[in-house]
């Protein structure tokens, strides 16, 4: 959904609720007082109420959003933002495009995000062909001590990270050439570069019968 499909579809914030409260309803609300499943909706509290004891849950409850005070549209704008664009978006660019003073609330924002996108990253498992390979990533050096670290591969300035991606082999409808083409990946920071340290990644995050691809650097066998 872009932009304008999501002000056409959620014109404020009214219609944003009643979106999320079909969705939680769909879902199933279960009470946390009696774990009953059975709840009333609250118009003017825009709360769920249990038809066996009367607790409420608020709509945020048990949420990304929960505990926050921003509207329930300016979190699903943000959720727009970010998955409409490729490329990355900063907490500072998101603030900007939601038109909000404080920036504190957004990079709350953000996090909540990155960490509810990381959980449900966990559940799904790599499989069918997935390369493996590992990537530097560089990190803050002060200019005291940034000279007397070692340089080149394995760099003290750069942080080690394990990238497992999962590819298919599609066919260009022009030229009807078979190229291969990223569909999910994975990416851990790791201690070092040895073997075993692979391994315990590729049985956590891959599926035994995938076909694994390396480079000659890596000697993946098992012991």
């Amino acid at each position: 959904m872009n932009i304008v499909n999501f002000i056409n579809r959620f014109p404020d914030e009214s219609s944003c609720v009643e979106f999320i409260k079909n969705q939680r309803l769909q879902q199933g609300v279960i009470c946390k007082r009696c774990y009953c499943n059975k709840h009333y909706w609250l118009e003017n509290k825009k709360s769920f109420q249990c038809s066996a004891c009367s607790f409420r849950t608020s709509i945020k409850s048990g949420t990304v959003m929960e505990n926050s005070n921003l509207p329930i549209r300016i979190w699903m704008l943000a959720i727009t933002f970010i998955s409409a664009t490729k490329k990355g978006f900063s907490a500072a660019e998101l603030q900007r495009q939601l038109g909000l003073k404080r920036y504190e609330p957004v990079f709350r924002m953000y996090h909540k995000f990155r960490v509810v996108m990381g959980k449900r990253d966990n559940i799904y498992r790599l499989e069918e062909m997935v390369e493996y390979d590992e990537a530097f990533v560089g990190k803050a050096v002060s200019n005291k001590t940034k000279n007397k670290l070692k340089q080149g591969r394995g760099s003290q300035k750069q942080s080690k990270v394990a990238v497992m991606a999962e590819s298919t082999v599609l066919e260009d409808l022009d030229s009807g050439k078979l190229e291969k083409s990223c569909r999910y990946f994975k990416m851990k920071k790791i201690k070092n570069l040895e073997a075993k340290t692979a391994q315990v990644l590729i049985k956590e995050f891959i599926d035994k019968d995938t076909v694994l691809q390396t480079d000659k650097y890596h000697l993946l066998r098992s012991e």
